[in-house]
């Protein structure tokens, strides 16, 4: 029973949302919430179901998609008809919405209406002037665009967009239109499509949020500038699907006027948008308006739809200074100080300024974890924080997909401002959002944001514990003390209502207990789980709730909210705590931080654990491109570790699982270069108990226990070489020979269960290599492409392939593995086996010299298709299917894996340096696939993606970074040096002139050359080779890639390495640097550092 000091309520389904749902029988279908903004439009059949729109609508604040008024005159101003900041009333029927209010002398009327029959739908404004004469307006329609099905969607926006096409058509009476095609197949193998425009004529359009946003003030809330200036008319393919259509200027007179937008929507659209596409238009002017009267009310409005930005100050010089007294490699723009590092012990932090958050195409973030465990486990808590005032999204404790308790942030740009963790803060105007701050300082676990204002400075901090699953924010006022409204977006699961999970208030005690819903996922696998939301200052607190906190009645409205209203104050604490197979030790830890703990109680234990990974190295010396490199090298542990013990990303912010690849490359490149022996052989016998009892292979990727049943159906056909590989990589370091002996078990690909014996890893191994031989394509040594390679943006369309092509790239990588294997067994003794595999190793290099290498050049690829004479190859010189010439990985693989001759190593290089290096490092290929509009003939992903990045634009760091592999092997230490500056997120500003602004504490995992889209990509080709073009930095974090980094810098360029166990220092510093004073926490090192005694 509820008393007024404990109270609880259930986790909202969509269901208990009082959405306002409007059909008309053709399977078209939008909901509106009770706050008057879009949730959701969406079209389902007997093939499944669509959501058009990329984002529902949050029941605070609503969605991406608005109606501007754009009013000129005298009395200028920018008006929202239809979305989050409307303040009108609002209504329904069975298949209209409708809005009406006043704003300044216009009256107004919105009506959404559905066709009567047809998958449509129109906006029509009626405007009508209050005084006498006419006014000049206009109005601009913004809708998101996802086409897709929900859990695609939600699984990462910014991929949907990226296979959304934008095709401008012209029509000879409604302009500009905008069509959308979804190039990924959705639910029935369909490609879903849009067109909208104007019927009374489009003036000037959109595709993309980032248009928007380039073109407004980030510190305001308008997407559109002033009547009189216009939308930029040019097509963006980028990663935030967002058309937005502007009418033609109109004239109000007293009497009225009406202006009508339309959409169209085509659940399969097979081919690429054209102007053909014209035609589905021509019934559309002569559809009537539904005429009935509705009857509206005012919506219900949250605080926050009514809050303004909290602009803060830019900090001045003497405020920096103060501050920061001991800056490192500034960033300047045009004289303006942008970012910084300050040193943190052995560590750092960086520091980003206001005005650089302005202007950066991807935000600001950083992801904290807790504890000092490197490998993944249910005990670590990990969240996301973004500069622009989101304080923790994606809060979790163990799997990083189900175990959420804090929404993800969903759009790049802020538009949706309920997700995450938020602070509202009333200075004296009223409650206001905290969103940019003056500057946004981050350490490897934890984040400061420092508001600068008038009349004080607003310091929030958010640290998540060295020891314990924790993480604990602090708001500061230096100054006159103010309320605060602290309010979290709670899932309780994988996805917003998919899950009920429970919440229960202890209002007297000012603490919050979350517990996941027993009947899902979570909650079976972990019925013990739970969060703890506490704080150490509770007499700072004035009320803690669900979301009655967030309405100004008071009421509650079974939002998925939880808030907490301070009094009057200078000091707020609060802390989030948990654990998934223990609530006594739940609790425990929530007194504890009831009782208060401090950040510097928190981050002890951190910086320990972060100086151990990096073995404390530092470099004393006053060269900024080698301060770049000792710099980055925390960061890049830091990344590497959250790939391994968190899985995802900044972007990528699904993951939670292994990908048999990826735990085989980054993580155990990572461990051995620092030496962490233990935990890479953890990763081993990890991946080895998941290899199939039967197949003998693994899934492309797979979850842990106790989500092991949840892994990926198939795999590439290089998939089962990598743990063979990492197997090697572990040996030849170590020594560790008596590993092939630990037993581990095997996985039942039928039950997905543990298979009851367990064998030792020498004959996993043994299973391994047989499933290898029968992969080989009959006649020869060379194993099947199978679903694919490492890049997986060249899987071929045509599924017969499959089992007849060859990925060069492949066969060098096994090649390699059986070499080293077979030394491995010759030192164990067993020379008999270690023969066999060096008889199939020459039998490989001979079929790879035969088949796959022509005219002195190795091909990407292999069509030995029965049905035709002699082998076709693809990605070479002599290639007419595709018209792709060059395969970087394949040249860099056969030189790594010992495949190629001196000769062929030497002929290969100088075919990379002349055709695939370009400024900001190698490509994939000489040149983009062709692009026709998304419809897959040759490859999959690489002929579908509109937006050119990524793998699609060529530039993969990881497959740079291998090259740099290469350069080692011939001790070239300038060029290496140079190669690994250009993918230094600090460095690459300077070494390249065309490098865009982008976060320089973080790996990217792409070099994307700025163009609008991939025609002008094929078009203008040659200026990313010319250097005169802008790159910007692609998706952070979640890769490979900084584990491969590391091993560069680390054992290539600084030169420790291992030899099984012996170690040995062969630095490949370039001249300049072969002096500088190099510190290590790490004994072994140190000896292999000091001087040799002269004889």
């Amino acid at each position: 029973m509820a008393t007024d000091l404990t109270r609880s309520f259930q986790m909202p389904r969509r269901e208990e949302l009082g959405l306002f749902t409007i059909s008309n029988g053709s399977g078209l279908s939008i909901s509106a919430l009770p706050n008057g903004t879009l949730f959701a439009i969406e079209y389902a059949d007997d093939k499944g179901s669509v959501q058009i729109n990329q984002i529902q609508g949050s029941p605070l604040t609503g969605g991406v998609s608005r109606l501007y008024l754009r009013i000129g005159g005298a009395a200028p101003n920018v008006v929202e008809l239809v979305g989050s900041r409307a303040d009108g009333s609002f209504g329904h029927d069975a298949t209209s919405l409708s809005w009406s209010g006043k704003r300044g002398d216009i009256d107004y009327n919105v009506r959404l209406e559905l066709h009567p029959s047809e998958t449509a739908w129109f906006w029509r404004a009626s405007l009508r002037h209050l005084k006498d004469g006419t006014l000049p307006v206009d109005l601009v329609l913004i809708q998101d665009v996802g086409l897709g099905d929900r859990g695609f969607l939600m699984n990462s926006e910014a991929y949907a967009s990226q296979y959304v096409d934008h095709h401008i058509a012209d029509h000879e009476t409604f302009g500009p239109v905008v069509m959308n095609r979804q190039n990924l197949k959705q639910s029935g193998a369909r490609n879903p499509w849009l067109v909208q425009g104007c019927l009374d004529g489009a003036a000037a359009y959109a595709t993309d949020a980032i248009q928007l946003v380039q073109a407004s003030d980030r510190l305001d809330d308008l997407l559109v500038g002033p009547f009189g200036t216009s939308l930029p008319s040019k097509r963006r393919q980028q990663e935030t699907a967002c058309p937005a259509i502007q009418s033609k200027s109109l004239s109000v007179p007293a009497s009225g006027v009406t202006a009508t937008f339309f959409a169209v929507f085509a659940a399969d659209h097979p081919e690429a948008s054209s102007d053909a596409d014209l035609s589905r238009l021509d019934e559309l002017a002569a559809t009537d308006s539904a005429a009935a009267d509705i009857e509206e009310v005012a919506p219900v409005r949250s605080l926050l739809q009514d809050a303004a930005l909290l602009k803060a100050e830019a900090l001045d010089k003497k405020a920096i200074s103060q501050l920061y007294p001991e800056r490192s490699l500034e960033e300047r723009v045009d004289g303006k100080l942008l970012s910084f590092f300050v040193s943190d012990g052995v560590l750092n932090r960086h520091v980003v300024l206001r005005d650089k958050e302005l202007i950066v195409a991807r935000r600001h973030g950083a992801i904290v974890r807790s504890g000092e465990n490197m490998l993944l486990d249910d005990a670590t808590l990990a969240a996301t924080c973004w500069m622009q005032g989101i304080f923790a999204a994606q809060l979790t404790i163990g799997n990083t997909s189900f175990h959420k308790l804090f929404s993800v942030s969903r759009d790049p740009y802020n538009l949706t401002r309920a997700s995450g963790l938020r602070i509202m803060a009333d200075v004296g105007a009223g409650w206001q959002l905290l969103a940019v701050p003056s500057a946004f300082e981050m350490g490897l676990s934890d984040c400061r944001w420092i508001y600068h204002l008038p009349e004080r400075t607003i310091i929030v901090s958010a640290v998540a514990s060295g020891a314990d699953a924790a993480m604990q924010w602090t708001i500061s006022v230096e100054g006159k003390p103010c309320r605060f409204l602290v309010f979290g977006h709670v899932v309780l699961g994988e996805r917003e209502y998919d899950a009920g999970g429970q919440i229960e208030f202890d209002t007297a005690g000012k603490r919050i207990l979350f517990r996941p819903d027993p009947a899902w996922l979570w909650g079976e696998r972990y019925p013990d789980a739970g969060y703890w939301l506490v704080s150490s200052t509770p007499d700072a607190i004035d009320e803690i709730g669900g979301d009655e906190l967030l309405y100004s009645d008071g009421i509650a409205r079974n939002g998925a909210f939880v808030a907490l209203r301070s009094l009057m104050t200078q000091a707020l604490s609060f802390a989030v705590v948990g654990s998934m197979t223990d609530a006594t030790e739940a609790e425990r830890l929530a007194q504890r931080y009831e009782a208060g703990v401090t950040d510097e109680a928190m981050l002890a234990p951190a910086s320990k654990f972060w100086r151990k990974a990096v073995r404390g190295i530092t470099i004393g010396s006053m060269s900024p491109d080698l301060a770049a490199q000792t710099t980055l090298l925390p960061w890049l542990a830091h990344d590497a570790i959250v790939h391994l013990s968190v899985p995802h990303g900044l972007e990528q912010y699904t993951g939670a699982a292994w990908g048999t690849r990826d735990a085989c490359q980054g993580p155990i490149e990572f461990l051995l270069a620092y030496e962490h022996d233990r935990e890479a052989k953890e990763v081993l016998k990890t991946v080895f108990s998941e290899q199939y009892l039967e197949k003998g292979d693994w899934p492309q990727w797979f979850m842990l226990e106790p989500y092991a049943n949840i892994r990926a159906g198939d795999s590439h056909g290089d998939i089962v070489v990598w743990p063979l590989k990492a197997l090697c990589d572990y040996i030849e370091a170590t020594g560790d020979l008596a590993i092939l002996d630990e037993k581990v078990s095997w996985r039942d690909e039928k039950t997905m269960a543990r298979a009851p014996e367990p064998d030792t890893i020498a004959i996993h191994v043994e299973k391994l290599l047989e499933t290898v031989r029968e992969a080989f394509i009959p006649g020869t040594h060379l194993i099947r492409y199978g679903e694919g390679d490492w890049n997986d943006s060249l899987q071929p369309a045509d599924p017969h392939l499959r089992d007849w092509m060859v990925s060069s790239w492949t066969v060098a990588l096994l090649y390699e593995q059986i070499v080293r294997y077979s030394a491995i067994l010759r030192r164990l003794g067993h020379g008999g086996k270690a023969k066999g595999l060096r008889k199939i190793a020459t039998a490989m290099r001979r079929d790879f010299n035969r088949h796959l290498v022509r005219d002195g050049v190795v091909a990407g690829y292999g069509i030995f298709d029965p049905s035709h004479d002699g082998v076709e190859l693809l990605l070479h010189p002599s290639d007419r299917r595709t018209g792709l010439h060059y395969s970087l990985i394949s040249m860099t693989q056969a030189m790594l894996g010992g495949l190629f001759t001196p000769a062929q190593r030497q002929g290969h290089m100088k075919l990379i340096e002349e055709h695939l290096l370009f400024p900001d490092g190698v490509r994939l290929m000489e040149k983009p696939a062709t692009y026709a509009g998304g419809p897959e003939t040759l490859f999959r992903r690489a002929e579908s993606s509109s937006f050119f990045g990524r793998e699609i634009g060529l530039m993969y760091v990881h497959a740079h970074l291998r090259y740099c592999e290469t350069l080692a092997l011939d001790a070239e230490a300038e060029e290496l040096w140079k190669a690994i500056a250009v993918v230094n997120p600090i460095s690459v500003t300077s070494a390249l002139p065309h490098a865009s602004l982008r976060q320089r504490n973080t790996y990217f995992s792409s070099s994307d050359a700025a163009f609008h889209d991939r025609y002008q990509a094929a078009a203008e080709w040659e200026r990313v080779k010319a250097g005169k073009i802008a790159v910007d930095g692609g998706w952070r974090i979640y890769s490979s890639g900084p584990g491969l980094y590391t091993r560069s810098f680390v054992e290539n360029i600084l030169g420790f390495k291992r030899r099984f166990g012996r170690r040995k220092r062969k630095p490949l510093l370039p001249a300049i640097h072969a002096s500088a004073n190099l510190q290590t926490d790490h004994a072994a090192w140190r000896r292999l550092m000091k001087p040799k005694p002269e004889v």
